[in-house]
């Protein structure tokens, strides 16, 4: 049986090699996701036998609420087998969320019953590290544009990574962005408190959990931001991209999403950029859809309870 616990920074490196070793791919799986969610979404760990086990129970959102697939390199039949005890001595009904197409396929073996459904606002918006860098052909007319204006604009704008920085320094000016970011927004929704306290995390913990992040200077002013880490070898996760004010009309999102795009192919070997869920909101979804996904990550989940392990 599985001894559920909630994540700790400590975890973060041993979670980033059983992520590799799955070649996983989705935001919900990334490291960094999970130990800077582990309020949110109330998310639980166990490691045992070479798996990485995650159980969250904090949202009412569709397809939030249950266990994943096992991340990591063992005896899946086993590991199976530790879930469904585990719901049985906790008196929890086993429900599995944020499975791929792949592993659904795999439950569906091991659990014949089991029944799946997938909400759209859990699927994840995938791109290529080269679309976003290079934004080609005409549907990336209007985002090359947009970069194009914040070029011109302020044409002696100055972008540094965080690779080399002094990280006291480089997160100040990321907080700085957030800031001003927050106080421009019109209504100040439980989210926004809840996504500043984890920016401000992250930037405690800039080294720890392994972070990439870039900041735009205009007017000897930080103007734009992002944060991301690797999932596993060859896809990134963008956890957090800010502009405000005139800056940000003028282009500053799409400036920072096609330069640090270009820098995470060229420097860290990106092949695959997550750009998250919309988890629903018209706005978000509008957003990540006007740059044409190369591919939506469909997560599924089930409903019911499972007979014992085939």
């Amino acid at each position: 049986m599985l001894d559920w616990r909630t994540p700790t920074i400590n975890d973060t490196a041993e979670m980033r090699r059983l992520a590799g070793i799955a070649g996983a791919c989705g935001s919900d799986a990334c490291p960094v996701n999970i130990f800077l969610l582990r309020e949110k979404y109330n998310i639980r760990i166990a490691m045992k036998d070479g798996f990485l086990f995650r159980l969250y129970t904090g949202t009412r959102m569709p397809g939030r609420i249950g266990v994943t697939f096992p991340l990591g390199d063992g005896d899946i039949t086993a590991a199976f087998r530790d879930i469904s005890e585990s719901a049985v001595r906790d008196g929890k009904p086993l429900r599995f969320i944020f499975l791929t197409e792949e592993q659904r396929d795999i439950v569906a073996c091991h659990f014949p019953d089991m029944q799946f459904e997938t909400d759209e606002g859990n699927s994840d918006y995938t791109y290529t590290a080269e679309h976003l860098a290079l934004l080609r052909g005409k549907d990336n007319e209007k985002k090359r544009n947009r970069v194009n204006r914040f070029k011109r604009a302020y044409p002696d704008f100055e972008i540094r990574f965080s690779e080399g920085q002094n990280p006291t320094f480089f997160t100040r000016d990321m907080i700085s962005v957030e800031e001003r970011w927050f106080e421009a927004q019109p209504e100040r929704i439980d989210s926004t408190f809840v996504e500043r306290l984890e920016i401000y995390e992250a930037c405690r913990e800039w080294d720890r959990l392994g972070l990439l992040g870039a900041v735009i200077y205009a007017d000897d002013t930080p103007v734009a931001m992002t944060i991301a880490s690797e999932i596993s070898p060859g896809h990134f996760d963008i956890h957090f991209e800010k502009s405000y004010g005139d800056y940000a009309q003028a282009g500053g999102f799409a400036a920072i999403n096609q330069i640090f795009a270009e820098y995470l192919a060229e420097k860290h070997g990106a092949l695959w950029i997550n750009r998250e869920e919309d988890i629903g909101l018209e706005g978000l979804r509008k957003a990540k859809m006007a740059y044409r996904p190369d591919k939506m990550l469909v997560k599924y989940h089930t409903k019911g309870e499972p007979h014992d392990v085939k």
